[in-house]
Parts: C-alpha cells; structure tokens; sequence
C-alpha cells in the first residue's frame, strides 16, 4: 500500500506527464482539450476520477483565454516539471 505522499508524487507525475505532453505537442493539445477521455486513452494515458477532476481544472484554466504555452509551463511547473 502506498502512503498519502507516494500517492500524491505519482498523481502529480502523471498529471506533469499530460502536461509535458500538451506543451510538446500542440495537436495533444487540441484534443485534450475538445475530449479529454478520447485524447487521454489514445495517447495510453489511464488516469483515475481524481486525476481526471484535475485535468479537467486545467482545461478550464487554459480556456479561460491568455497565452496557453505560458500557462501550460506555469501548470507544468506547480507539478515539479522544468519544461
């Protein structure tokens, strides 16, 4: 079984991992953002109820208008990434 802060660090790798990847590839991007369950599971990403609550917080976030890329690198950033 895995404690409270294992399970936060993989939760926060995985959802760093969907951002890296929408940083990186701006047709992820799109899709992530017009289907996330679609884009997700074709990119072989399985991510829990949580995860997916947090993505979708992001999505809204980048739909909220301004500079994506910023805001994705700002995102990537609060989950430990150096993108």
């Amino acid at each position: 079984m895995l404690s409270p802060w294992q399970e936060d660090t993989m939760r926060n790798e995985m959802i760093g991992a969907v951002v890296r990847r929408a940083i990186e590839h701006p047709e992820f991007r799109q899709r992530l953002m017009d289907n996330p369950q679609e884009a997700l599971a074709a990119h072989g990403f399985a991510l829990e109820k949580a995860d997916l609550a947090e993505i979708d917080k992001i999505r809204t976030r980048l739909q909220d208008g301004g500079d994506v890329e910023q805001q994705l690198v700002s995102i990537a950033e609060n989950y430990g990434l150096n993108p």
